[in-house]
């Protein structure tokens, strides 16, 4: 009998990938944690019933989301990843010989534990003794740490249930509050399609609180209409890692031409993000 995995985010969309098997599923304190192995894209996180990474297409979401902020920073020492449980952020982060620590502030600490195991690819970056992993809620630590970060990813799911607050205006302003001089930010945010309205009020938020924000976009095909987004939140230009060599090790999705191209933005959605 041929399964199919379905996840229906919009009540006039939905996607499918065809399951081999059902690798771990359970309920978790916080949410509905399952891995599935599919015919394609390999392994699959999902959480709540939407798909978080593949082993397939991950390096679109990590490496954007990672080294845009990594690269214009130029040299950062301190990073927090706020989510990130999978460990494709902190894989990345880590390949920053410069960088001293990485602090993962993760919710689920299953997350954590079903992904060391059944995403074996990213080489468990949690051995690595520049890593901090803390489960907890990211809100009263990004409060504790006010201009300690060079660099901070939110690498969360979607803004549904407990998740809508790493959305809000708040999230923001302690994000920001936690950033050094010069540090920079990158959050996931969404599709353009589908949550225009939802990107450009966080871009309004983004704008108040830095000088130099920016949206930015990588093709990701396990995401709802294949792609996502990404805000870049900081007073320094995203344009200053177009000068930076990129860390050691290969990359598989982001390249200069990439990274450039990332900010051109469709006309339609440049209109009612920037007016």
């Amino acid at each position: 009998m041929s399964i199919w995995f379905t996840e229906e985010l919009h009540p006039y969309y939905r996607k499918s990938l065809h399951v081999r098997r059902i690798l771990a599923d359970e309920q978790t304190e916080f949410q509905h944690l399952q891995v599935i192995e599919t015919e394609y894209f390999g392994n699959a996180l999902v959480l709540d019933g939407i798909i978080q990474l593949t082993e397939q297409d991950n390096m679109g979401y990590h490496e954007m989301i990672v080294h845009v902020p990594m690269l214009a920073v130029g040299a950062p020492r301190r990073v927090l990843i706020v989510g990130g449980g999978d460990g494709g952020s902190l894989r990345q982060v880590l390949r920053y010989p410069q960088v001293e620590q990485v602090v993962v502030c993760e919710l689920d600490r299953r997350v954590v534990d079903l992904s060391r195991q059944y995403f074996p690819n990213f080489g468990d970056p949690w051995a690595d003794p520049r890593a901090t992993l803390l489960v907890r809620d990211a809100f009263g630590y990004l409060e504790e740490n006010p201009g300690q970060f060079d660099v901070i990813i939110s690498d969360t799911t979607d803004p549904i249930g407990m998740a809508e607050r790493l959305f809000s205006d708040e999230f923001y302003r302690l994000m920001v509050r936690a950033l050094a001089p010069g540090g920079a930010a990158a959050t996931q945010c969404e599709q353009p399609y589908f949550d225009t309205a939802l990107i450009k009020s966080i871009y309004q938020s983004a704008c108040a609180l830095s000088k130099n924000p920016a949206y930015y976009y990588a093709q990701i095909p396990t995401y709802p209409g294949g792609g996502i987004g990404f805000m870049y939140v900081s007073d320094t230009p995203w344009t200053n890692g177009l000068k930076t060599p990129y860390p050691p090790g290969g990359n598989e999705y982001l390249n200069p031409e990439v990274h450039r191209a990332a900010f051109a933005l469709p006309e339609f959605f440049r209109k009612e993000l920037y007016g």
